[in-house]
């Protein structure tokens, strides 16, 4: 009965039953990818850089090989398609990481946004976003996001 239960609240709050069951961490990584996607898509767009962008920062933080992180995108993409706000994967991320592992997160987001060679405006804005939602000062978010600037030669 219980099993049920919990079967029947995973549905009601997303996905299927089982999807998010998977190693330990396996949430924290499945958050981190569905912010890594989002941002991919912010620019009402997708790109095939930021696609792969998203892929080798997940594959490299991570330590995955690249069909895992391929694997860990699309079910972010699925969870992407039935959620209403970034806070289910922000909250994950908060009730898992340190500070200096959420200032991580947001410079993967923002490498993934400025990998397609700009960073325009909805960018910026989600990025901004994912910083306060993510509890991070102002000035640790322009720091984050000037130093991506910095290394992807990416116009503001």
């Amino acid at each position: 009965m219980i099993e049920r239960l919990k079967a029947l609240l995973h549905d009601a709050l997303g996905g299927a039953p089982g999807e998010t069951d998977g190693p330990p961490g396996h949430d924290l990584r499945l958050a981190t990818a569905a912010l890594l996607l989002e941002m991919a898509r912010a620019d009402r767009g997708e790109t095939e850089e930021e696609r792969n962008a998203a892929g080798l920062v997940l594959a490299e933080h991570f330590a995955l090989e690249r069909e895992a992180a391929e694997s860990l995108l699309a079910q972010a993409d699925r969870r992407l398609e039935h959620t209403v706000s970034l806070y289910e994967f922000t909250r994950v991320l908060n009730d898992t990481l340190a500070p200096e592992e959420r200032r991580e997160v947001v410079r993967m987001v923002a490498e993934v946004a400025a990998s397609d060679g700009r960073f325009d405006s909805h960018e910026q804005h989600l990025l901004s976003k994912l910083a306060d939602l993510l509890h991070l000062r102002r000035a640790e978010y322009a720091t984050i996001r000037a130093s991506v600037l910095r290394s992807t030669d990416a116009p503001e």
